[in-house]
């Protein structure tokens, strides 16, 4: 554990960098796809937390985004109706439904996303080679860290809920 000071030290760089990345790599969101469909931002957003190695249960979504199990089931089949994702069996356990992006969902996915793809690979190649993978392995801890604080405040939630 970092002690106080440190962590106080970490967190006044973190909120420094942060908002720099942010601001260089950030899209406008249009929220259509190439036909000029619109989706909600809700739609989007739960195409964006669809992850092409990793799909996520309905209930891990779910819990994740804050939302009731039968409300992202909802979003779920609108999406699925609109060609954007499709759901399959676990091939390795019957009773889960993986949600995997279409070639539609993948576009839409990456035109909506968060950073934009062309500013990303510019802001990539301006980081001396030597520290590119050290920035990155750093990157992928804090986003391992945000994962398991989300988890943490959903259980809390939960808890107080009951």
């Amino acid at each position: 554990m970092v002690p106080s000071k440190g962590i106080d030290r970490s967190l006044g760089r973190l909120m420094r960098a942060y908002p720099l990345l942010y601001l260089a790599c950030h899209r406008r969101h249009t929220l259509a796809d190439e036909s000029g469909r619109r989706l909600t931002a809700q739609q989007a957003s739960v195409l964006d937390h669809l992850d092409e190695h990793r799909p996520p249960r309905v209930s891990e979504l779910a819990a994740h985004m804050d939302v009731t199990e039968a409300t992202m089931s909802i979003h779920l089949s609108r999406l699925e109706q609109a060609g954007y994702l499709k759901r399959a069996r676990d091939a390795s356990d019957g009773r889960r439904v993986l949600l995997r992006l279409t070639a539609k969902g993948r576009r839409v996915k990456n035109e909506n996303s968060v950073f934009d793809l062309a500013l990303t690979r510019q802001l990539i190649g301006l980081v001396p080679p030597g520290q590119l993978e050290a920035a990155l392995a750093g990157l992928e801890t804090l986003a391992r860290a945000a994962e398991a604080l989300m988890r943490r405040r959903h259980l809390e939630r939960k808890k107080k809920s009951q």
